[in-house]
């Protein structure tokens, strides 16, 4: 990722420097002075690094600071206001805290609570389609920092989404008496049981039990865990009890495909109204799209086509196909994303099979050898945590 640290200020470390300060000058879009509004807080958590990004309704000046007693990164806007912002929450081990002042001047402060003294980059974006400009904050994890999220050597790590849980059930098929929420875990978990015993191989679930998880929440957690590839696991349902069988999805930027799959996308989308239209940290950059479109989802589509395989030569189900949607659980820019619907439970039969135990397994077994096949034929040589942060690294 070093590509992106080109368009960042140079990087800056409080344990070398104590107190930092950093400035850039720009102008205001407004001659007349009037302040420019701090429109919104977005964090999340990577790998490598927490980023923080500060929304503006037009550029400004700003300035950084690293404080000490307690630990803090201060970044100060000039000339800006925020009447109505709440800072996010933030669940991470490295920024515990998010906070707003409103300054004279007027400034506004925001202020990240940290756990230790920072390395961190301070840099601002401009405004580009519907983006507005932005200032950006990336505090960087420590190379040997949090236990636990960094990946052994030549281990390949799956992340497994089970749809839906919680308040939100999915598809439910009174005269099965099935919810989709356990159908989908029980494959879930089942899919983990299978694969665990594989060398090299880790598995782990966004939710392991029936808890509401945000489609957000999924793609940074997924990225978080230092996942090489993730797919989400879903069963479907319509109106026509004759549509029958599974399909596998991955992205399309520009929208489902098909009719069919349009309602599908709306369906699965409307369970959190408050995505971002790209999620991850090339969505910040120009020319996302392109890298989009070049590398994500190009391994995308190689992993729902050798899953669908897989199924269509086990003879579970009947194959509808490799489909493309924009599905927001699958709009991840880094590791490749597939979301499979196991069968209609809107159809009988596959309803009926749906609710087996037995006819679950089968599933999971028949995934997990398109999973190995996709490492066999496509996955990415996986490096050692220092080699793979220090690319990160300024």
């Amino acid at each position: 990722m070093a590509w992106i640290h080109q368009l960042a200020l140079r990087s800056t470390s409080a344990a070398a420097a104590g107190l930092i300060l950093g400035m850039l000058m720009l102008p205001l879009d407004d001659a007349r002075g009037q302040p420019v509004e701090l429109l919104r807080i977005r964090a999340a958590n990577w790998e490598d690094r927490v980023r923080v990004v500060l929304d503006l309704s037009a550029q400004t000046t700003y300035r950084e600071r690293a404080l000490r007693g307690p630990h803090r990164i201060a970044i100060d806007l000039s000339q800006t206001t925020a009447p109505s912002l709440r800072p996010p929450q933030v669940d991470d081990w490295m920024v515990t805290r998010i906070r707003f002042n409103q300054l004279r001047g007027p400034t506004a402060q925001v202020v990240l609570d940290l756990s230790r003294e920072p390395s961190f980059d301070v840099f601002m974006l401009p405004a580009y389609e519907n983006k507005p400009f932005r200032v950006v904050c990336d505090v960087f994890r420590p190379l040997r920092g949090e236990p636990g999220r960094k990946k052994a050597k030549d281990t390949w790590i799956v992340i497994i989404d089970p749809g839906h849980g919680g308040r939100d059930p999915g598809v439910v098929t009174r005269r099965a008496r099935l919810k989709e929420k356990d159908v989908v875990l029980d494959v879930a978990l089942r899919l983990k049981r299978v694969l665990d015993p594989e060398a090299g191989v880790e598995v782990r679930l966004t939710r392991d039990q029936d808890m509401f998880l945000g489609l957000r929440d999924r793609v940074v957690r997924s990225e978080a865990l230092g996942g090489d590839l993730f797919l989400s696991i879903h069963v479907n349902g319509c109106r026509q009890q004759a549509a029958r069988g599974a399909e596998v999805f991955f992205l399309s930027l520009r929208g489902a495909t098909s009719a069919a799959a349009r309602e599908l996308e709306a369906l699965e989308n409307s369970v959190d109204a408050t995505q971002d239209p790209m999620l991850g940290e090339m969505a910040e950059l120009p020319f996302a799209v392109d890298l989009l479109q070049t590398d994500t989802i190009l391994r995308s589509s190689f992993l729902a086509e050798t899953i669908l395989d897989a199924l269509d030569q086990s003879g579970l189900a009947a194959t509808r196909g490799v489909k493309q949607a924009n599905f927001a659980v699958l709009r991840s820019c880094r590791l490749p994303s597939a979301l499979i619907e196991l069968g209609f439970m809107s159809n009988p039969e596959d309803a009926r099979k749906l609710g087996s135990a037995s006819h679950r397994q089968a599933l999971a077994e028949t995934i997990a050898i398109g999973l190995l096949e996709f490492q066999r034929r496509y996955a990415r040589h996986t490096e050692a945590p220092s080699e793979r942060t220090s690319k990160a690294s300024p």
